[in-house]
């Protein structure tokens, strides 16, 4: 039995694939890489959609030109640049298309994750669990908080990027605790063998505030005691 989510999907795929064609006749392929949940949510506002891939793809170049400085990380998944990625893309999408729809593809987007796990399909070249959707979540928030805290500022994107990139580095975001050659430690400051968190959804990884003192060389972590923290699980 199809579930009420799907059945409002096949609703309005019928009146909506008109303007769905015309909105990604040049994004088709980018569309259909895109889990159910986004494609639900793209035929439930496909003019916004056309302008959220726009602000997406924007996003993909900002986080690019990052990578190539160096200064969050050298990989995306898990870290302060993977951080950073989510609160700017929220924010940015929130200038765009309003907080309202960029929450909402968000939480479509993450919903997808799951999906993506079943089927055994990678994101960003790994394969999704939950705490990463965890992470995920709380980041957005992050990044709709700053648009609407600065929103009336009218800041470039210049000026945003470095707000972002502050409260990355201030803490005020989460990240997967790991060590800097992305090896993943526990909440009691242990290395988790790949077997035991490469493609099991729920696992030993823990969220850590987006500090890089949480970015360790080597397995030099127990000082900081996150046993006795409140850890993400």
């Amino acid at each position: 039995m199809k579930s009420p989510t799907t059945l409002k999907c096949l609703l309005f795929l019928f009146f909506g694939m008109g303007i769905l064609n015309q909105t990604y006749s040049q994004s088709y392929k980018g569309y259909k890489k895109l889990s159910s949940h986004e494609k639900c949510w793209v035929i439930f506002h496909p003019f916004k959609a056309k302008r959220a891939y726009r602000v997406s793809k924007d996003v993909e170049h900002t986080i690019d030109s990052i990578l190539n400085i160096g200064v969050m990380g050298n990989h995306h998944v898990g870290n302060q640049l993977d951080a950073f990625k989510h609160a700017f893309w929220m924010w940015s999408l929130a200038e765009e298309i309003g907080w309202r729809s960029a929450r909402s593809l968000g939480k479509e987007h993450e919903k997808g994750n799951y999906e993506f796990y079943k089927e055994h399909k990678l994101e960003d070249g790994v394969l999704p669990d939950k705490i990463s959707s965890e992470m995920d979540l709380f980041n957005n928030s992050v990044g709709l908080a700053l648009y609407k805290e600065h929103k009336k500022e009218h800041l470039s994107k210049a000026e945003r990027i470095e707000v972002v990139r502050q409260a990355v580095i201030d803490g005020k975001m989460k990240m997967i605790y790991q060590t800097k050659n992305q090896q993943y430690i526990d909440s009691l400051g242990n290395i988790i063998p790949k077997e035991e968190y490469y493609g099991l959804w729920e696992n030993r990884k823990c969220l850590v505030p987006s500090r890089a003192e949480y970015l360790m060389a080597d397995n030099k972590s127990k000082y900081l005691n996150l046993s006795d923290q409140k850890t993400e699980r």
